[in-house]
């Protein structure tokens, strides 16, 4: 039998004990879904704290690919949850120490207009990591490597 017709992860790297596929890490990406709870901004949080708790029992599974599509998609859950930390902190500071600004949509309107540009990227983000793990591993470049 030729070594072509094994897929990417083949049996030499996952333990013969366990049956089925080799995981891909598909999972992982797929919590990102999670953001569309319809609970604003609570949402987008369950989702990255989600896709940052799989990662360590993906990674005692010893499946590369799984690893490493778990450990690039907690890289974004992590990136997710910094920015909207950031915007949370954004808009506190504005309302605590500056209420007087508060004339129109901005400045507070530019949290707003980040939430909505980053809700958009999350779903194309994990649209795409959802789809090509199952395949190979996905590169986000959008996001920070925290975890090395």
């Amino acid at each position: 039998m030729s070594n072509q017709s094994q897929p990417p992860h083949s049996s030499d790297s996952y333990p013969a004990a366990m049956s089925g596929p080799a995981p891909t890490g598909r999972t992982s990406w797929a919590l990102g879904f999670l953001a569309w709870i319809p609970v604003p901004f609570l949402g987008m949080i369950v989702a990255a704290v989600a896709m940052v708790a799989v990662y360590p029992s993906v990674k005692r599974k010893q499946v590369p690919a799984a690893a490493e599509n778990a450990r690039r998609a907690a890289n974004w859950g992590l990136t997710l949850l910094t920015v909207l930390v950031a915007c949370g902190i954004y808009v506190l500071v504005l309302a605590l120490a500056f209420p007087e600004t508060h004339q129109g949509f901005f400045p507070i309107g530019l949290a707003v207009i980040v939430f909505a540009a980053l809700s958009v990227v999350h779903a194309v983000v994990t649209i795409a990591g959802t789809v090509i793990a199952g395949k190979r591993v996905f590169r986000n470049r959008l996001a920070i490597p925290y975890l090395r």
